[in-house]
């Protein structure tokens, strides 16, 4: 999934806005004098999701004919109608991000609150990560994890009939609810909105789920707090499109 920004753009010209948005990054595109090939994608359509997982509608809006609706798959295809509250994409200032972001922003308080109560009883604890990092070998420092008294405590409490906390489930809770609330929760939220992929008003094709030695690359936690607050910040006219595409 890829989320394109394009300028104000009239709902007539939105197609070929996004194709030469695209164009770019055709995996046989031809490549100009001196350049470098971005090929990312064979095929792509307007997309925003099914039924309730396409884009927030601003009520009110609903009928305002700058809404992005497909109504046909890449086929050809007719595609079920999306209710009216959502659409593949739009005018930023149309489309209402917050609403899908605030009932898993306090989902997610909710959890920190509850592992935080649950882990305070035991002593202080690490992470996977730290641990094995200052164990001798990597074996000790996995079994060293694992028999922290709150890791021990976890493992029993999976065992029983108690898991319904959904930290509980987490391999490692202690790396996982790590930092402070709000970041906990922001790290949650952040990845309501952007799609995997986003590529911005400059041309800038950002993929979060690449791999990266570098600390400070664009992957990961920090892509979608960068995409997050990229369209957030987006003018409330210019538009944000969801699209699937295949590389």
């Amino acid at each position: 999934m890829l989320t394109v920004c394009l300028p104000p753009t009239d709902p007539a010209d939105v197609p070929d806005a996004l194709a030469a948005a695209m164009a770019p990054f055709w995996n046989d595109a031809e490549i100009p004098p001196g350049g470098v090939w971005q090929g990312e994608w064979q095929w792509w359509h307007v997309f925003g999701g099914d039924g309730a997982h396409g884009l927030a509608v601003r009520a009110g809006d609903e009928a305002d004919p700058r809404l992005v609706r497909n109504p046909l798959w890449s086929d050809g295809s007719p595609r079920p109608p999306q209710p009216a509250g959502r659409c593949d994409g739009g005018p930023r200032g149309l489309l209402d991000l917050d609403s899908d972001r605030a009932p898993v922003a306090a989902a997610a308080a909710a959890d920190w609150d509850n592992w935080t109560a649950f882990s305070s009883d035991f002593e202080p604890a690490l992470s996977q990560y730290a641990m094995i990092a200052q164990a001798s070998d990597g074996r000790a420092g996995w079994a060293a994890f694992f028999d922290q008294p709150v890791i021990r405590a976890v493992a029993a409490l999976r065992a029983s009939s108690e898991q319904d906390h959904r930290w509980a489930r987490a391999p490692d809770p202690v790396g996982c609810y790590a930092g402070t609330r709000e970041q906990f929760v922001r790290r949650r939220a952040s990845r309501v909105v952007p799609t995997n992929v986003l590529l911005t008003l400059d041309g800038e094709w950002l993929d979060g789920t690449c791999t990266s030695p570098d600390p400070d690359a664009l992957v990961g936690d920090r892509y979608f707090d960068f995409a997050d607050r990229y369209l957030d910040q987006l003018a409330e006219n210019a538009l944000m499109v969801r699209i699937r595409f295949h590389s």
